[in-house]
């Protein structure tokens, strides 16, 4: 669970690229993008000139039963399920690991069975079995028409022998299938990974008794730190002066308590006292998790809380103006489980998430002065890419990003990105898109081809939320250039309550699609789109669902469907899907939008603490269908993992 791995083969006359991911313990998926060199492209020069034929396919495999002492693993798999199908076969394999040896068996279908192979026992059940559909129409669904079909079914089995003392692991396997009718002079095949570190492999394999091929690895458990962070918390002791004048003095207790937090990147915002409790809202950008930035707040000003009768703690988080929640404790159990004389589970009985909600009682000692406006800027790498075209398997460009902003005030900020390229080869995209509906994304090439764009410049205001004991309400408008390819005007409201696990936003933008050259000049295609958004946070850990149902870019309506896991980390795997009310037809190749994403977090592997993520997107095809703006509000962004249900979930950053 949380493995993540990239893998490449070099395997004439097919190669391969795999991304692999574990979402859970029982379920892998994994994209394969393959150079079949057995045939062009397409039977055109003019169109693709001698490119090789590409072909991307979706696999899975689900664990049934789990591997005991005494009974193997049982897992089904499906291969190529959606995607054009020429992979597509599905199996049944069984497997056991016996000291250095674990020994694999299994029956396949489709792409995995041969003429000679056995018959397919699903027959006897029903004849209509005896059959597999032919042909891959527009590609992309669901292929269950095909699913255990087709008159034979073929046996494999093998097995690997792992080296303890060099990790060499020797792997032998007997398959019959030859779904591309490939030379073949061996039923047998050979391999060896040997790895080269913790985290690759290099493969060296020979296939089909003819072919010796080369590969590497890349392996990673995401679901866990790679490297163990090492912030320090510094010591800090005060006089007896010091203390008389912290237990006497608001101004110099909320003033330190400001300068520490400050150095560890978490800046304070109010601090409130009412009677022997004390509440303390801050901003802070660096830890992902709630729980230890709370668990931090406490360490870093602790010695400061000392010099008064604290009693209970809350720590509001503030995101701009908007308190998105609070974690509240006795100050006294707190300490205990810092000090180990208590366990956490018995601090968890009085630890609670709560709604912020301010009585007119409390006594305001700090308000953070802020002189604005404040000026943001930044550089960084930039990479466009466009893979799979026929005039070429990849087109890209290597150029930076500069970013610049104006913070107005809490409410109030402008926000731009300039793009500048400084080496690519897009311009051999010569081919234009064609689309049945109106082109509202399937006109990417045109809009990547451009070295100098304005790729964002907005202006957000964001209202002042609506606090209850019971919810959260808030929302905000945004006008601009909102991503390379529309600008417009519109805005975004959201309702939660951190102690349910979900919450709610609506959307409503006029948005008209902009030139290709990016400035500030309009094309003649506009639009009304907006959606309705459920977020749910499931009773499975890390598990979240969104349904989102409105009006997409090419005025075409429907739902999309967002599953995701999210680790302890901070690593999340997904998978969306939309459907609207066009047809697979007016959509075209890939017959609807769909696809998977993973988003890893930057400090999984820096001893650092940092709330960035590195994300990566695959979609079968970039079609019009089921297209969604970029560059919103994006509320959702603002509470991200901070209900209760969630924190609860993330409780080990207590321990951090």
């Amino acid at each position: 669970e949380g493995n993540l791995k990239l893998h490449l083969v070099n395997s004439d006359p097919i190669n391969s690229l795999f991304i692999t991911a574990n979402p859970f313990d029982w379920m892998e998926v994994s994209l394969r993008y393959a150079d079949i060199n057995t045939s062009k492209y397409s039977p055109y020069k003019s169109f693709s000139g001698d490119q090789t034929y590409k072909d991307k396919s979706f696999n899975l495999k689900i664990k049934l039963i789990e591997e005991t002492e005494r009974f193997p693993e049982l897992s089904i798999g499906f291969r190529d399920f959606i995607g054009t199908g020429k992979f597509g076969g599905e199996y049944v394999v069984t497997s056991k690991k016996i000291g250095d040896f674990d020994l694999t068996a299994g029956l396949g279908w489709g792409s995995l069975s041969e003429s000679k192979g056995i018959k397919n026992p699903f027959i006897d059940i029903d004849d209509a079995f005896s059959i597999r559909p032919k042909g891959h129409g527009l590609g992309g669904n669901f292929e269950l028409r095909k699913f255990f079909r087709g008159p034979k079914a073929s046996a494999f089995y093998g097995f690997s022998y792992l080296n303890k003392y060099s990790g060499i692991r020797f792997k032998m396997d007997y398959d019959k299938s030859n779904p591309f009718n490939l030379k073949k002079e061996s039923d047998y095949n050979f391999g060896l990974a040997i790895p080269a570190s913790k985290y690759f492999d290099i493969n060296l394999f020979k296939h089909r008794g003819v072919d010796i091929g080369f590969g590497l690895s890349y392996k990673a458990n995401y679901s866990r730190q790679l490297i163990p962070k090492n912030e320090v918390i510094n010591p800090i002791n005060f006089s007896k002066e010091d203390t008389d004048l912290l237990s006497s003095s608001d101004a110099v207790f909320s003033g330190t308590i400001n300068l520490l937090l400050s150095k560890y990147q978490i800046y304070t915002q109010e601090i409130y006292i009412r009677n022997n409790d004390l509440m303390i809202s801050v901003d802070q950008s660096k830890y992902r998790n709630l729980n230890i930035a709370a668990k931090r707040v406490i360490q870093i000003i602790d010695k400061v809380l000392l010099t008064r009768n604290i009693k209970n703690v809350s720590i509001i988080f503030q995101t701009g103006n908007v308190k998105t929640g609070s974690i509240k404790f006795p100050l006294d159990k707190f300490r205990q489980f810092m000090n180990n004389s208590i366990s956490f589970a018995e601090v968890k009985k009085y630890i609670s998430y709560e709604n912020v909600y301010l009585d007119n009682d409390e006594t305001r000692i700090f308000k953070g002065n802020i002189n604005f406006p404040l000026y943001t800027w930044g550089i960084k790498p930039d990479l466009k890419n466009h893979v799979g075209a026929p005039e070429a398997f990849y087109s890209g460009q290597i150029g930076l990003l500069t970013s610049g902003g104006i913070i107005l005030n809490k409410n109030s900020f402008f926000d731009s990105t300039v793009g500048l390229g400084i080496f690519q080869n897009l311009d051999q995209l010569r081919l234009k898109a064609y689309s049945r509906l109106p082109k509202v994304r399937s006109d990417v090439r045109e809009y990547l081809k451009e070295r100098y764009v304005l790729k964002k410049l907005t202006f957000s205001h964001m209202f002042n939320p609506i606090y209850s004991k019971d919810y959260l309400f808030f929302g905000g408008l945004k006008i601009g250039l909102f991503e390379e390819m529309f600008g417009g005007v519109g805005g975004e409201v959201l309702f939660r309550d951190i102690k349910k696990p979900w919450y709610l936003t609506a959307n409503y933008y006029w948005v008209k699609q902009r030139e290709f050259n990016q400035r500030f000049s309009f094309r003649n295609y506009e639009t009304f789109t907006g959606h309705l958004n459920f977020i749910w946070e499931t009773p499975l850990d890390g598990v979240k669902m969104i349904l989102s149902g409105g009006r997409y870019l090419a005025k075409d309506s429907g739902i999309t469907l967002n599953l995701s896991k999210t680790f302890k980390t901070g690593f999340t795997v997904g998978f969306f899907a939309t459907k609207t009310d066009i047809s697979a037809l007016e959509f075209g190749e890939g017959s609807f939008d769909k696809g998977l994403y993973f988003s890893i977090p930057l400090d999984v592997v820096s001893g650092k603490y940092r709330k960035n993520n590195a994300k990566f997107v695959w979609r079968n095809l970039t079609r019009d269908g089921g297209a969604m703006l970029s560059g919103s509000l994006d509320l959702g962004g603002f509470i991200e993992n901070s209900s209760s249900h969630f924190l609860e979930y993330l409780n080990e950053g207590f321990y951090e």
